[in-house]
């Protein structure tokens, strides 16, 4: 079963840690549609036979979308593809986009599971990122979001923030709590290149939480989370039972999905293609019927590699006799012996045949994924 993303381009303003593909500039709102509706159908051929089991409307904003827009591309997936009776439908919005009238209209257009960007409770926190929302209209989005009928709701959050204490984290962990939410992502600060925060940091303006408060983070969002009963699944995500994210499983077990909008990504299995990031060359290719794209086959040590990255964030780990299967005994050899070592070092273990990372040196699961790697 395969899923589909799309991505829409659009946000109110540039927040300040951001490095996906933006533009601050809705004007050619419906060109865009109108090119993405051009990619959707010129693509549905090659994946005609595959059942969609989730659909994720990202970005950006897509809640900047007008209702008219987004029910012309849930329109047309529903016409080209096969699209599973039970799929998880979820669309990315921003506190500041939702009001009572706009969440049932998403629940009625389709979409049964909506993840909200809110990444902190505390005003100050959300005026130094550049959010464009405040804490009060975070708690009330949510809960219209109930009201609107969303039994599914995630809410992302971000720690590591500069000056962001232990006990200000903890406060924001326990808020999200305080809400009648399903799923939460959250997600360490990282200070990506050519961002705005990238800049101060270089600058002196900004100075990053040091590595022992980033722990003290992590294991205070470990341990309120599994305490009020949520699973810690993959590093940064934890989900009430049966409430997982299936449309990111598909990216972490290496199943098929589809990627559509500049700069979306796609994977068939054994190559990755991804569309070019600039949202005037994609309505161009609309107009022509052209797409711009890249694409590259995969090499049996890059899907090796692939692998490991995706299955190795979560709990369900890395089965050792798929890897015998699609890469070989060679490559399964040098898998066994270098987690053997971290098996004995208590970094991973054994679960149900799979090899697992322990949770608590998830913080550090980079590290052992590129031992994992070939030379």
């Amino acid at each position: 079963m395969g899923g589909i993303y799309i991505h829409i381009p659009f946000c109110r303003q540039a927040c300040r840690y951001c490095d996906f593909y933006f533009t601050v500039s809705l004007k050619h709102q419906d060109e865009f549609v109108r090119a993405l509706l051009v990619e959707i159908k010129q693509r549905a051929m090659q994946y005609r036979d595959t059942e969609m089991g989730s659909i994720y409307m990202g970005g950006g904003t897509p809640s900047l979308l007008s209702p008219e827009n987004r029910d012309r591309i849930m329109e047309s997936l529903q016409h080209h593809y096969s699209i599973s009776n039970h799929a998880e439908v979820t669309i990315e919005c921003n506190p500041d986009d939702l009001d009572a009238l706009s969440l049932r209209h998403l629940n009625n257009s389709g979409f049964n599971r909506i993840s909200i960007g809110i990444q902190s409770f505390k005003d100050n926190e959300l005026q130094l990122m550049r959010r464009s929302h405040q804490a009060a209209q975070a708690f009330q989005c949510v809960k219209d979001a109930v009201e609107a009928g969303f039994d599914n709701i995630t809410v992302d959050l971000i720690y590591g923030i500069p000056d962001q204490t232990p006990e200000g984290w903890e406060e924001n962990v326990n808020r999200a709590l305080s809400l009648p939410i399903d799923h939460l992502s959250a997600y360490h600060l990282t200070f990506e290149p050519g961002t705005v925060f990238d800049h101060w940091r270089k600058k002196g303006r900004l100075v990053p939480v040091t590595e022992e408060q980033s722990v003290r983070m992590y294991h205070i969002l470990r341990k309120r989370m599994l305490g009020s009963g949520f699973e810690h699944y993959e590093i940064s995500n934890f989900a009430r039972k049966g409430k997982r994210s299936r449309h990111n499983l598909l990216y972490w077990s290496g199943e098929p999905y589809l990627g559509f909008g500049p700069s979306a990504h796609s994977f068939d299995g054994n190559s990755r293609s991804w569309n070019a990031p600039s949202l005037k060359d994609y309505m161009a290719s609309g107009s022509s019927g052209k797409l711009i794209s890249e694409y590259e086959d995969l090499s049996t040590k890059e899907r090796y590699h692939d692998y490991l990255i995706t299955s190795l964030r979560t709990s369900g780990g890395a089965n050792p006799g798929y890897i015998l299967q699609q890469f070989g005994k060679e490559i399964s050899d040098h898998f066994d012996r270098r987690a053997g070592l971290f098996i004995a070092d208590g970094s991973m273990h054994v679960d149900n045949g799979q090899l697992v990372i322990d949770p608590a040196r998830w913080l550090v699961a980079d590290h052992i994924m590129r031992d994992l790697f070939l030379e």
